[in-house]
């Protein structure tokens, strides 16, 4: 059966970008969670500090490093270096202080970290690591789960599972029924708009018998240590809303309201005007037409994504592209950095 005219047209369409992408002048942005490891991270955040400092020993070999700000003005300027690249984070951990900050520091890699304003200075942890503790705590966990839509029924006969370390959410199927309700809460938690989130994650806390208080290993940068990164050479501060939602699942108030708080708390805190945004989670269903105009009417300069693709000229302004960067060894990440070239 052919493929309607429309559905044609659209594929011929992203083969000619793809085609005009690849003779362009185009670099990578390089998506980064945390830097600290190794411990159970099912949602692949984690980047040990002995593969991220490999990670930069090839972006200084291999590639021109830029302030992502630079990098942006230059992408639209269709004057990136022909292998450029910039380093970005997003969520705002503490050990993007004082793990990753010292490493950027060392390779004289300038790197923008995206923080999300609600969780400075916050007892508490990201709703997804309150998933994670809630989910595979050593205490038994009775019915119903607290979270609506989510059937749990009890464990039967005691605690938790010890988790394996390699396991994470990519891989198919769920060995125990303790994952079953970890991905279950993800998805459920992940829809909430931000106050029925906050609820929800301290009922998990209540439910499991877990303390508000954030885990060290966990906790986001406070108020204090925002503004010394911010004074670290070759760092700056973008916005990542207020309370990480899924924007496209807010009314156009709230998601206004997300991007103009945070970038007026975050400018607050740290002396200066922000002028970048990442979106939360940031793949295409996450980010709406709607998400754009928000950002723009929040003041901000660009607006950056989370898509496999490198970023050229061609790029929106409003959609920058960037990679997802998991805990590779650094001759694993060179691999990969060459097949992006590619794309």
């Amino acid at each position: 059966m052919s493929l309607p005219g429309w559905h044609r047209a659209i594929r011929a369409a992203r083969g000619v970008e793809r085609a005009l992408r690849r003779r362009s002048r185009r670099g990578v942005i390089l998506l980064y969670h945390r830097v600290a490891g190794p411990r159970f991270d099912p949602l692949l955040l984690d980047v040990s500090p002995a593969n991220f400092d490999a990670h930069l020993a090839v972006l200084r070999r291999e590639t021109d490093v830029l302030p992502l700000l630079e990098f942006e003005q230059r992408r639209r300027a269709g004057t990136l270096p022909p292998r450029a690249s910039a380093v970005t984070f997003d969520d705002g951990y503490a050990d993007n202080l004082h793990v990753a900050a010292p490493l950027l520091a060392r390779h004289a890699v300038p790197a923008t970290v995206f923080v999300t304003s609600g969780m400075v200075g916050a007892a508490g942890e990201f709703w997804w690591d309150d998933v994670e503790r809630t989910a595979f705590t050593p205490s038994a966990l009775p019915a119903p789960a607290p979270v609506v839509g989510v059937a749990w029924a009890g464990d039967e006969g005691g605690p938790g599972v010890v988790t394996a370390p390699a396991w994470n959410v990519e891989m198919p199927g769920t060995p125990t029924p303790r994952h079953a309700l970890y991905r279950a809460l993800l998805a459920a938690m992940r829809g909430l708009e931000p106050g029925a989130q906050a609820r929800a994650a301290q009922a998990l806390r209540d439910w499991a018998g877990l303390p508000t208080g954030a885990r060290a290993t966990h906790r986001a940068l406070t108020a204090a240590e925002l503004s010394e990164l911010a004074s670290c050479p070759g760092i700056t501060i973008g916005a990542h809303s207020v309370t990480h939602p899924v924007l496209a699942l807010l009314s156009e108030t709230l998601q206004r309201d997300e991007l103009a708080s945070c970038r007026a708390t975050l400018s607050r805190l740290i002396g200066r005007e922000v002028e970048a945004l990442a979106y939360p989670f940031g793949t295409r269903a996450d980010v709406s037409r709607v998400s754009v105009r928000a950002a723009r009417a929040a003041g901000y300069d660009a607006a950056f994504a989370n898509e496999p693709a490198t970023a050229w000229r061609g790029s929106s302004r409003w959609r920058v592209p960037r990679i997802l960067v998991r805990d590779w060894s650094g001759e694993e990440f060179s691999r990969r950095l060459a097949a992006w070239w590619q794309m």
